[in-house]
């Protein structure tokens, strides 16, 4: 019986590779491919002659079998540890690697060459063929739980041939399609693989961020070419993906084409997009929208379909029909604690400015959009002890508590204005920038009014309002005509108005710069003398800038290689604008550079403040982020850090942020302190205590500050405007930096940008009201009315409900103190009770002990069991964390077994009268749509939802007051009514009103801020 030979090493094996024989070498070659697990260290020896048997240029093997040699030096190298020279070899080895059983030696190898064919990618060298076809096998495996791990690859090198095929490749589950509604369908491919690279290209992921503009559009053109493919399509994703490629003319093109249809369906749908757009797109974008309709005849002049079609769509486009929504909603639905106004207003003194302004602002805040001014009504006599800027400020709030009052905005602030009964230039000049708030992004609202007012006031303090307002009202439009009025004002070198008018430029070139642009912007900042002007400058210069990414690199550079300091502060806000929401890694490290080593402390705060910007879609990673320069020995820098995480957290309630901003609550340094309270009011804008538990210390700590008169007066100031934030709007707004889809929302980021500029100039607080965003759900039909239906939260009523109202501070009742008692007493008392229990009969003792009224402990209230849900009315408030927990009426995809079902009954008698077109929130969906880093992502539909079918509970009517309906689009030429506190009648309605409408304000229109001060004091 013959033994089995056992090696013992690979001499003899290694001797035959030097053989005169060839066959003999490829025998050799064979049988050490073998053992090379065992005795790689003995054959590394020989590494140099095996390599020149793999190399081409030597004939001492056969062609057809270098590539066992190149694969045996692949072999030996993975055993040293060297996957570069592994990787190498295995590519040149070819068939011979690829026919290998799958083990850890070839699961290494496609890792390497899946790492060189994304770093050729990324670094813009052609990629090998040979690594191509590895890459390409690894991809086109990938399908079922696979198929999102190939597509991140394909991603990463940017081969969207392969997304193409993985897509086509795949099925939608047999149940549904991916859009929502049922497979009608057997070849529907799987949408999620879609939606999943939508989200990682928006939402700044997968290394996105170092993605080429090129690149990026060619995805976005495939991503909508693919969701095409579906039926139904997905319009929720497609109107993103209108968006985001800028194409005004497809999109108008698909609302049109759906309008054309005649069915409900289609029309419903078509509303649905239209409010979709007016929500996430540019002012740019819009107008070119409307144009297109309109010369496609659906416009409100056209001829083409419905009347009553063409004017719903036109004003849905032109966003009257949500403004109008929004308006009611707020104003409806207010939750502003007077009291807490009212004690910020008692324990203030309002001689003092920056008390006064501090007031205004926490009003503004606090009746954001609500069109309520009766804390102004109530508070004439404060009202009006404003004087010079804090008049301005006070006018200017106007602006805010009506914001998006696009009707009545003209007539509100009509007393104010240059000409007015109110004849102050801080009041003209307030009611002018109020006016540009009123009309944020619609400049034809007050076009007329604003220009006017930049061209006939010869005041700096009318001209800086002017331009604020002009500049804002023409956020983003790119108006050429409107820019050169703005110039001609800035150099006329004044330091107030040209300030403004350097920032206004800015805003009206939103994201739009040119050559001609930058040239007399940058130019015009090294010339002049005045600092306040070049701040306003190089700000509006950033703003040029905004979303550009690598397209600021020349712009950038300029500004931090300045030895200006101011500049440099410049570079730090176009690093903010330019790369904001992107988290690219090399912006961090620059700005994290200059955080620390800058010589100037504005640009070293202005450095942390930017990090917020760019991490605000990656939020998490910001406490850890600046956790180290929240304890800097510098200020200004833990000052940046407490902007930096509000900013960035603004609405999470994130508790890592919270842990970190509460102990600089106590910081010794008056604006460090300052910067904490603000940006903890962020974070926990609409945060019930069920939510994050800190919320009622953290209000309770507002109100502390604000009422310690010995507090700093900073501190006191920020105190006072985080108790406005807080409660936005009525307890009824949040703060987004993003829109729905998860991109940056442009309106909302200006905002929050200038808003950080009130360090340098209080009234330019105003502009956080721009990041304000209405928290609710409105659902219409197909002929846009609000019909009475209800939502129903997946949750406890007490996780969403709203903060209870501030009690007042009362001093507590003085118990009454027990009586001495000596011990001899005590004693003789004791020995009296022995003696009677021995006795048995009863015995009196001189006192009885007192009976304690604190130990008799009240009986303990039975709480009701809260319910697991509760019902949510059409058009009140949903926060963005309550949203997965909302259903749709009778939306039964999103119920999870028979028993939720049955809970929805009772509540929803009349099933299946409504559908939305869109899925409203599902939790589970909720919690499988994330980012790839783990990020949740929502994705359902806006603030305005429409809804299929008919039901029969009635209407909920909008009040006319607020938005009559025959002064659409004719705000030019309202009444002229007296300020508040005027004898004089409101006046009679326009002439477009009709007789029968009234305005249903308050009381009369607000006052002039005059008041007689004693100059001789």
């Amino acid at each position: 019986m013959p033994v089995a030979t056992v090696t013992t090493s690979a001499a003899g094996s290694l001797a035959l590779l030097k053989d005169e024989d060839r066959d003999v070498r490829v025998y050799a070659l064979e049988y050490l491919l073998g053992i090379v697990p065992q005795f790689w260290a003995e054959i590394s020896e020989e590494l140099p002659y095996i390599e020149s048997l793999a190399d081409p240029q030597f004939s001492q093997l056969p062609a057809e079998n270098r590539s066992l040699a190149s694969l045996l030096c692949s072999k030996v190298f993975f055993y040293l540890g060297e996957r570069d020279e592994a990787v190498e070899f295995a590519l040149r080895a070819g068939p011979a690697f690829s026919n290998l059983p799958y083990d850890e030696f070839k699961e290494t190898i496609i890792a390497g060459c899946i790492d060189r064919a994304i770093d050729d990618t990324e670094a813009g060298r052609t990629v090998d063929t040979r690594l191509e076809e590895i890459v390409d096998g690894v991809i086109r495996s990938g399908s079922g739980d696979g198929a999102k791990l190939a597509i991140g690859l394909a991603l990463s090198l940017r081969r969207l041939n392969l997304i193409e095929a993985i897509y086509k490749a795949s099925r939608a589950p047999a149940e549904s399609s991916a859009s929502g509604s049922k497979s009608t369908s057997g070849t529907v491919h799987d949408e999620s693989l879609l939606r999943y690279i939508l989200a990682e290209t928006i939402g700044g992921t997968a290394g996105s961020d170092s993605w080429p503009d090129s690149f990026r559009r060619d995805l976005l053109s495939l991503l909508l070419k693919l969701f095409r493919l579906n039926t139904p399509s997905d319009y929720n994703a497609i109107t993103q993906l209108w968006v985001q490629l800028d194409d005004a003319a497809d999109c108008a093109q698909g609302i049109i084409s759906l309008l054309a249809d005649g069915g409900v369906q289609g029309r419903v749908e078509a509303y649905q997009i239209a409010f979709d757009v007016t929500e996430m797109a540019p002012q740019s974008f819009l107008e070119r929208l409307r144009t297109v309709i309109a010369e496609s005849g659906w416009g409100p002049e056209g001829s083409k379909g419905d009347e009553e079609q063409r004017t719903a769509l036109h004003e849905i486009l032109n966003g009257n029909r949500i403004a109008e929504l929004y308006i009611n909603f707020l104003k409806k639905h207010n939750q502003t604690d007077m009291s807490i106004l009212k004690g910020t207003k008692d324990s203030l003194e309002d001689r003092y400015s920056i008390y006064h302004s501090a007031i205004t602002f926490t009003n503004a805040y606090a009746n954001c959009g609500t069109t309520s001014d009766r804390f102004l009504r109530e508070n004439l006599d404060w009202l009006g002890r404003a004087s010079n800027w804090a008049k301005f400020s006070a006018t200017a709030a106007l602006g805010l508590i009506h914001r998006g009052s696009y009707i009545n905005g003209v007539r509100v602030v009509k007393p104010y204005l240059p000409g007015g009964t109110a004849p102050s230039k801080f009041s003209e000049g307030g009611a002018l920038f109020a006016l540009g708030l009123i009309y944020t992004g619609r400049k034809a609202g007050a076009e007329t009014e604003l220009r006017q007012g930049l061209d006939d006031a010869n005041d700096p303090i009318v001209q800086h309002g002017a331009a604020l307002g002009l500049g804002v009202s023409a956020l983003g439009t790119g108006d050429e005509e409107i820019y050169d009025e703005l110039k001609n004002l800035l150099f006329q070198d004044n330091a107030t108005s040209s300030e403004a008018a350097g920032y206004a430029m800015g805003l009206v070139m939103l994201g739009q710069p040119n050559e001609r642009v930058l040239d007399e912007m940058i130019s015009y900042a090294g010339e002049t003398q005045h600092e306040k002007i070049i701040r306003g400058v190089v700000i509006g210069t950033a703003l040029t800038m905004y979303g550009k990414r690598h397209g600021a690199s020349d712009v950038i550079q300029k500004f931090i290689t300045s030895n200006d300091a101011i500049l440099r502060y410049g570079g730090m806000f176009t690093y903010a604008l330019a790369y904001v929401g992107t988290g690219d890694n090399k912006v961090i490290k620059q700005l994290l550079h200059f955080a620390v080593s800058d010589v100037n402390d504005d640009v070293r705060r202005a450095a942390v403040i930017a990090l917020g910007f760019v991490l605000f879609r990656n939020h998490t990673q910001v406490p850890r982020v600046v956790q180290l320069l929240a304890e800097s020995y510098n200020p200004h820098v833990r000052h940046g850090a407490t902007l930096a995480l509000g900013i960035s957290c603004a609405g999470t309630g994130l508790q890592a942020a919270i842990d970190l901003l509460e102990p600089m609550t106590k910081d010794p340094v008056d604006f460090v302190r300052q910067g904490a309270y603000m940006a903890l009011a962020m974070i926990l804008i609409q945060q019930t205590e069920a939510q994050s538990p800190k919320v009622k210390e953290i209000r309770e700590l507002f109100q502390k500050v604000v009422t310690d008169k010995h507090e700093d007066p900073m501190a006191r100031f920020g105190a006072s405007l985080a108790q406005g934030i807080i409660d936005a709007g009525g307890r009824n707004m949040t703060i987004s930096l993003a829109t729905r889809a998860g991109t940056p929302d442009m309106k909302a980021i200006v905002g929050m940008v200038m808003f950080v500029q009130f360090w340098y100039w209080f009234p330019l607080a105003h502009f956080l009201g721009l990041t304000f965003s209405p928290t609710t759900i409105i659902a219409l039909d197909s002929q846009l009315r609000i019909p009475k239906v209800d939502f129903v939260s997946w949750a406890k009523p007490s996780m969403f409900d709203y903060p209870s109202t501030a009690k007042p501070v009362t001093e507590e009742k003085k118990k009454k103190a027990k009586a001495a008692v000596l011990s001899t007493t005590a004693k003789a008392q004791a020995r009296a009770r022995s003696k009677k229990a021995e006795a048995g009969e009863a015995m009196d003792t001189d006192d009885k002990p007192e009976k304690d009224e604190d130990d008799s402990s009240p009986k303990k209230k039975e709480r009701k069991a809260e319910p697991p849900q509760a019902v949510v009315p059409n058009m009140t408030r949903v926060t963005p964390q309550q949203l997965p927990f909302i259903t749709g009426p009778y939306d039964p995809s999103s119920l999870k077994g028979k028993e939720k079902e049955d809970s929805l009954a009772p509540l929803h008698p009349k099933k299946g009268a409504y559908r939305p077109v869109r899925a409203v929130g599902n939790y589970a969906a909720y919690e499988a749509d994330k980012l790839s880093d783990g990020r949740a992502r929502v994705q359902w539909s806006g603030k305005v939802l429409l809804l299929e079918g008919e039901g029969s509970d009635g209407f909920i009517e909008l009040d006319a007051a607020l938005w009559p309906r025959g002064a659409v689009d004719e705000p030019a030429s309202p009444p002229t009514p007296t300020p508040i506190g005027g004898s004089a009648a409101i006046g009679t309605a326009p002439p477009s009103y009709s007789a029968s409408q009234s305005f249903d304000w308050d009381g009369e229109a607000p006052a002039s801020f005059e008041y007689e001060f004693d100059d001789s004091s």
